[in-house]
């Protein structure tokens, strides 16, 4: 939203439509960036969010609880082809001068630069100051990559279970997290839950089958803040131009849906080994919060326009809708109380997961 804008030389004042469309170009050039830049987690983190559910066979007793702990995340190899952005593929304007490549997301690498200029509305040229014959203009430093050298979306739930009876339980987890890091602040909430349902007790009279096959309906939603320090986000400060009083903070919402079949066959009383395939579907929404501001220093600039400043909010905005086959295996060893269990899936990634589960009540003794 623009509020206040800036003309170059007094006596040919300009309006504020003939300086929005280099403004509109900032937002553009803005959203295909962070797009790029966050691409890789924005894509499987809600994929690696739903996975991690039970496998193996369901307790049939009504009132059977058990509490788990699930970690889980999505495995992406970084390669020459999504290690750095090439910019020539982002949006371009005449206003904006970038270096040829900046990099991903998980990369070590420091942030490339880029250049917004002033354009005469009437000439589309740079403007430049007559004093000193420089463009005005404003420097940023484009991302830092966060240095992992693998793309890795992790995560750690509690997720409680219970048993409905008629083999059917249903499962909720919940996660509320604060980490800080160098760069700045990350807050991570995230809801969901899921019921599966035995299916192969309607085709079997057996009381305990070594084989059974179980479906699943899992929903999971989060929402990921990221606070910058400021001082390598978005932030400049030159002859001409600041950012004083810049505050934006970038959000990452997921939702996702799944449905997936198990096959389950139990080789020993401590060892049971699964199959699962489906389907999940994913809408990723990337957004900010916050204004980021743009204020002029110059003296020579501020006796030559009518307004020195200008305010612009929700600067990014872009949205990623996926549906993909899902499919994988695992193993779950222990019996009784306590039970571990491994999980693969691939989902558009490699997925990998690890639930340690506590079996705390085993349930009614009737269904």
């Amino acid at each position: 939203m623009l509020f206040d804008l800036f003309t170059p030389f007094r006596g040919t004042a300009q309006t504020i439509q003939d300086y929005e469309i280099q403004v509109r170009d900032l937002e553009r050039f803005a959203n295909s960036y962070l797009a790029a830049y966050t691409n890789l987690f924005s894509s499987n983190f809600g994929f690696s969010l739903n996975q991690g559910w039970q496998g193996g066979a369901i307790p049939k007793k009504a009132g059977h609880i058990s509490f788990s702990l699930v970690g889980s995340s999505a495995i992406i190899p970084i390669n020459d082809e999504n290690r750095y952005i090439l910019t020539n593929q982002l949006y371009q304007s005449s206003n904006i001068q970038i270096s040829p490549i900046t990099p991903g997301m998980f990369t070590d690498a420091k942030g490339g630069a880029m250049n917004l200029f002033l354009l005469d509305p009437s000439t589309n040229n740079r403007l430049v100051n007559p004093l000193n014959g420089e463009y005005l203009s404003a420097n940023f430093n484009m991302i830092d990559g966060i240095g992992t050298e693998v793309g890795v979306t992790p995560f750690i739930m509690p997720q409680i279970s219970v048993g409905l009876g008629k083999s059917t339980e249903i499962s909720l987890r919940v996660m509320p997290v604060a980490v800080g890091l160098d760069e700045g602040k990350v807050d991570i909430s995230a809801l969901g839950g899921g019921i599966r349902h035995s299916l192969s007790q309607w085709f079997t009279d057996e009381e305990d089958p070594d084989f059974t096959v179980n479906i699943l309906f899992s929903y999971m939603r989060n929402k990921v803040k990221f606070t910058p320090n400021g001082d390598r986000f978005l932030t400049f400060n030159n002859d001409y131009f600041s950012t004083e009083g810049t505050r934006v903070v970038l959000s990452h919402k997921t939702q996702t849906q799944q449905a997936l079949l198990f096959f389950n066959y139990r080789i020993h009383p401590f060892i049971e080994i699964y199959g699962h395939g489906g389907a999940v579907r994913q809408h990723s929404d990337l957004g900010s919060d916050g204004v980021f501001k743009l204020k002029i220093n110059n003296e020579f600039i501020q006796d030559a326009v009518d307004n020195s400043s200008l305010e612009y909010a929700d600067l990014f905005n872009s949205k990623i809708e996926k549906t993909k086959p899902a499919g994988g295996c695992g193993v779950i060893l222990g019996h009784g109380f306590l039970k571990a269990e491994v999980q693969y899936t691939y989902a558009d990634t490699h997925i990998a997961s690890l639930a340690l589960r506590a079996n705390i009540l085993k349930g009614d003794s009737s269904d």
